[in-house]
């Protein structure tokens, strides 16, 4: 049996030979020919034992075939080239073949893979082609020094093929290259350009084999090179498909454990692996944190003699540690520690770059080295500070919420002196909502209580008129959390803090225009009250008076825009004023309601004049009454002066308005005697004002002072006013003439009830005339009232509005009143 299988053997050799013999023959014959002698080629070498040959000592056949197949690679044929390629496949992966064949084979495929005038126009064929030479690497165990050449040609000429499948075979050549070949670090770095092309193709399956090639090659790559590659590597951590970023990963953290130059490339390999730690793909997470942490060991254990102490007894994790976050090994902690000085500029950088991923990705990494850094990051605390500074004004929301917790990390490690002299020196540059946030987040972050000194800095400084004053609602809201954070540290609050935090509350309530804010400062006003045993009126009592002179030291610049003006205004609303914190107000009410000043600044002021004396209870105004005469006669006066325009007239209401709150609502009687003289020819004036709320505000005023000041004002003088008002009996408005009525009621009741109105006979008439054809106006309000008028002030001459209703009955259409009226007179003489 043995006998029979040797003489198949031979038989198949010399049927092998003779084909070979044929195909020699036939190179230059037809296409068909040449094909049917390579299918008989094909069919015989495909059932040999690879021992046959050499049993036969043919092998020289081999390499004449071999020869003439690599010739073929270019014949006219497709099917032709198709079965050499095949030929080939099984010789070179089955048979021993001469080193002259394999270069010969090489060069041949170097030019129908190349980008040369002989490429192969068959893509089946090409993928054949780099399988082939795929095989060859992978079966020879001799070096392909002499070949590497025209390797790296074909190599580089499949990854950039337009093929899809011949970039993979390519990439996946390359990779094998590399790991079999002694000399590969001669052709390392020509790849690097076909690789970089490659790496964004469309295909995923593409660009993960391109990653692991680039792998292959970086340690062969000069400095220049290698940032190019990492660059490039690190982009593919955005990628959208998670094995393109966990191939990325694998490689990146193969390169932290066997780059031969590692040690010098950490600063640009640790943000890369410390950003896939925060992948959305927990597979890239896991692989990325088991590569971070053999990294971290690896370091360590090649550096024991440096870390003895470290390794031998191992720090016990601090209190009141992040929980969020599980303490990083020893190692990995070190690595960063070592670095964090080289990787902080390109860091900073990139948190400014143009693409929203990358700064999200930064911001994460950021984070990740001051967690791993710990209280060494206080060598890079301003750096630190600034990246952080960065992400918190970023437009993404992520970026914002990882500078917020990398800031509260800074509070945990950094000693709370110096981190806050850092900081407030970067609000102090440029004031700003987000600096005020990361400020706030590191008070909150802080794992101890600030030195005395250091937090009545921090307040003093949020107490300045730079920041305590700033305008915008967000500034607004994290200097809240600020002032929330420092109550809240547990620190001790004395009475200076407490007056810097009274401070910028109450800025902060003054300035805002929204209510949420506002309510959020008047609830940390309680809260500070209560943290020092007060209520907030005694709280206001303790520091109204200091913060009232502080804000008012520069009152004679204020103008509309002063930020000082919404303060006050808050301020004066309160109901919390007092006698001497009114004092201290008045000389800026008389400053501001001076003619030169701005109307709406006047404007203002009035409006504030009556609610704050409305704080005052009748004793305490009656103590005041020399301060309050002084404010109306130099503030609210000047403004009752008529002169031309809507805005003086509506000025002239709100003086108006804030005279009768105090005069004609006053229980001081003693206050408007001392206006008297004074005031009844203004309001004279007044009563024929364009405006008529201030017309009716003139009546009500003089219908209130009337009876408190006829005992101490000359009559004539009284009897002149009412005589002039008796033209406001026409006025326009129903209102005004109704309070005319009034008025000249309160006028004649306000004499003596022995008062002898003889005097003054002609006057009262007058009265009576004006009066009395009133008494047939349309409006049935308004007859009754006059009716009303002269049965009350009939008493002072019965007689002449007597007369006078008489002479005066048949031309009124109003009888029935008239003999009403004829008979209370004659009632009244009897």
């Amino acid at each position: 049996m043995a006998e029979q299988t040797v003489n198949t053997d031979e038989n198949l050799v010399k049927c092998l030979t003779d084909c070979c013999e044929n195909y020699f023959t036939l190179k230059k014959g037809d296409a068909l020919s040449r094909r049917n002698a390579l299918k008989e080629i094909h069919n015989y070498i495909l059932i040999l034992k690879p021992d046959s040959f050499q049993e036969s000592n043919l092998n020289s056949l081999l390499d004449s075939l071999s020869q003439s197949l690599t010739s073929s690679l270019s014949d006219g044929s497709e099917k032709c080239r198709e079965l050499s390629v095949a030929i080939l496949k099984i010789i070179f992966s089955r048979f021993s073949i001469c080193s002259e064949s394999l270069s010969s084979l090489f060069k041949a495929l170097a030019n129908r893979l190349g980008k040369t005038d002989e490429r192969e126009q068959s893509e089946e064929i090409r993928i054949l082609e780099i399988e082939l030479i795929n095989e060859v690497i992978e079966r020879t165990n001799c070096s392909l020094l002499l070949n590497l050449n025209d390797i790296a040609s074909i190599i580089s000429a499949c990854i950039v093929d337009e093929c899809p499948e011949m970039k993979r075979k390519g990439c996946e050549c390359l990779s094998l290259l590399a790991f079999k070949e002694s000399q590969f670090h001669m052709i390392g770095g020509t790849f690097l350009t076909p690789l970089l092309g490659t790496i964004t193709h469309q295909h995923m399956k593409t660009r993960v084999l391109c990653i692991k090639a680039l792998g292959k090659i970086v340690d062969y790559l000069n400095c220049e090179e290698f940032e190019k590659a990492i660059s490039y590597l690190a982009q593919r951590l955005f990628d959208h498909s998670p094995a393109v970023r966990l191939a990325a990963t694998e490689v990146v953290g193969s390169m932290m454990l066997e780059l031969k130059d590692r040690y010098s490339y950490f600063p640009r390999l640790i943000p890369i692996i410390l950003s896939t730690l925060y992948d959305e793909v927990l597979e890239v997470r896991s692989k990325g944190k088991e590569l971070w942490h053999k990294s971290g060991n690896q370091y360590l254990k090649e550096n024991d003699k440096d870390y003895k102490d470290l390794i031998d007894f191992p720090q016990e994790t601090p209190k009141n540690y992040p929980n969020a976050e599980d303490r990083p090994p020893v190692g990995c902690r070190i690595l960063v520690q070592r670095n964090s000085y080289k990787i902080f500029p390109p860091l900073l950088t990139e948190l400014s770059d143009w693409l929203a991923d990358t700064r999200i990705k930064c911001s994460k990494v950021l984070y990740s080295i001051i967690l791993h850094s710990e209280e060494k990051i206080t060598s890079q605390l301003t750096a630190a500070v600034d990246g952080i500074a960065f992400s918190a004004k970023d437009e993404s929301k992520e970026c914002v919420e990882m500078a917020i917790k990398a800031a509260e990390l800074l509070g945990y490690f950094v000693d709370p002196n110096l981190l806050c002299d850092t900081i407030m020196t970067l609000i102090h540059k440029t004031p700003s909502s987000s600096n005020l946030r990361i400020f706030a987040a590191s008070i909150q972050g802080c794992s101890s209580e600030y030195s005395v000194e250091c937090f009545q800095e921090i307040l003093k400084f949020l107490a300045s008129s730079s920041i305590s004053r700033l305008r915008k609602a967000d500034e607004q809201t994290h200097l809240l959390l600020c002032v929330e954070a420092l109550l809240s540290s547990g620190n001790k609050i004395d009475h200076n803090c407490s007056e810097f935090i009274f401070t910028i509350l109450l800025s902060v309530a003054g300035l805002s225009k929204i209510d949420t804010i506002i309510q959020k400062a008047e609830e940390l006003l309680v809260k500070l009250a209560v943290v020092q045993s007060y209520t907030v009126p005694s709280l206001f009592e303790k520091h109204l008076l200091p913060f009232l002179k502080s804000l008012t030291s520069n009152y004679e610049l204020w103008n509309l825009q002063s930020p000082e003006m919404p303060i006050f205004n808050y301020l004066l609303l309160s109901d919390h004023l007092y006698p001497e914190a009114i004092k201290t107000v008045i000389p800026v009410f008389l400053n501001n309601l001076h003619p030169s000043k701005d109307a709406r600044v006047r404007s203002i002021i009035l409006s504030l004049i009556s609610p704050t004396l409305n704080c005052l209870s009748p004793t305490e105004c009656e103590g005041m009454s020399e301060d309050i005469l002084t404010l109306i006669r130099s503030g609210i006066f000047p403004n009752l002066t008529w002169m031309a325009g809507k805005t003086a007239s509506k000025l002239r209401t709100l003086a108006a308005a804030s005279l009768f709150e105090i005069v004609g609502k006053s229980s001081n009687p003693a206050l408007v005697k001392h206006l008297g003289d004074e005031i009844l020819p203004i309001l004279a004036t007044l009563a024929d004002d364009d405006e008529t709320t201030t017309r009716l505000l003139s009546c009500k005023i003089l219908e209130s002072i009337l009876p408190l000041v006829n005992d101490c004002i000359d009559d004539q003088k009284i009897h002149n006013t009412c005589f002039q008002l008796l033209r406001c009996m026409d006025d326009e408005s129903d209102d005004v003439r109704i309070m005319t009525v009034r008025v000249l009621k309160a006028y004649v009741k306000s004499f003596p009830s022995d008062y002898d109105w003889n005097m003054y006979k002609a006057h009262v008439k007058s009265i009576y005339e004006n009066v009395l054809i009133h008494m047939d106006d349309k409006n049935e309000k308004i007859r009754q009232s006059v009716l009303n008028l002269l049965k009350d002030i009939g008493f002072a001459a019965p007689d002449v509005l007597l007369d006078e209703v008489e002479s005066k009955r048949y031309v009124m259409s109003a009888n029935d009143l008239c003999d009403n009226l004829i008979a209370h007179i004659k009632n009244i003489k009897v």
